[in-house]
């Protein structure tokens, strides 16, 4: 029987996710009120289960859609603290999940072995997502029916496994997260939509169009967008057209899912 280690094909990963180092960097503890022009969203450290994640909420009365993010393999660092609050200023109550004990890392070195102590323990992992999960059902604020996750890299496939292991989620977004061809899916009852590159040298192309095959054979709706000349990490790219359709097709199905 496979691991989920070895299902999240956590060598290769590993080493693509280099691509997408962040530029920024932090996990100190925060509070604050960010300001856009489309409204103001709440933020904080919170505490759900076994670990503290970053909470942010939207402007007015809920109740809201929810999100529970997974970050890459650097951790719950600033760039994923952003994303939260981004999905917030769209209407939804976002938790950013940590898998990582309070660290996060620039170094690539530290990065694989913070990743690779997560997929050694997968059980806990899991046990740590549910947590998210129960956290941002209990939240007043929050339709517990109407709720996704979303991951990125590293996270992209502990999101997919969200979905597979059938921990609450009624959709699931993967930005290049890992699968494996022979994943049992007899348990997965959620929507999934999922970003691949093309030249994304950690999951071959091939692998992406018959996992994209599977997936229509299943019950649900599911979308898996292969994006030409695009490697691993491309949405972090911000300047790129490929980012932001990914985006907003990410928005516009979870509109549609929850």
């Amino acid at each position: 029987m496979r691991t989920i280690a070895s299902l999240l094909g956590l060598t290769l990963l590993l080493t693509a996710c280099t691509a997408s180092l962040p530029t920024e960097n932090g996990n100190g503890a925060t509070s604050s009120s960010v300001s856009s022009a489309a409204q103001t969203v709440r933020a904080e450290e919170v505490v759900y289960g076994p670990a503290t994640g970053y909470l942010a909420l939207p402007a007015g009365d809920g109740p809201f859609p929810a999100v529970v993010l997974i970050h890459e393999w650097w951790g719950l660092n600033d760039n994923m603290r952003d994303y939260a609050e981004q999905f917030a200023r769209q209407g939804y109550v976002a938790l950013a999940a940590d898998l990582y004990g309070g660290e996060s890392t620039e170094d690539p070195a530290r990065a694989q072995e913070l990743a690779a102590g997560v997929a050694g323990n997968p059980t806990a992992a899991l046990q740590n997502l549910q947590s998210a999960v129960a956290y941002v059902r209990g939240l007043p604020d929050v339709d517990g029916e109407r709720l996704a996750s979303v991951g990125w890299c590293f996270g992209g496939g502990w999101s997919y496994q969200m979905a597979r292991n059938d921990l609450g989620v009624q959709a699931t977004v993967m930005y290049y997260g890992r699968f494996m061809p022979d994943d049992d899916l007899s348990q997965m009852k959620a929507d999934i939509i999922g970003h691949f590159g093309e030249d994304d040298e950690s999951i071959p192309v091939d692998d992406v169009r018959a996992f994209q095959a599977r997936l229509q054979t299943q019950g649900g709706t599911h979308e898996i967008y292969i994006y030409p000349n695009r490697g691993h990490g491309f949405a972090r790219e911000l300047d790129n057209p490929d980012a932001v359709q990914a985006w907003d097709r990410t928005l516009a199905f979870l509109r549609e899912h929850l």
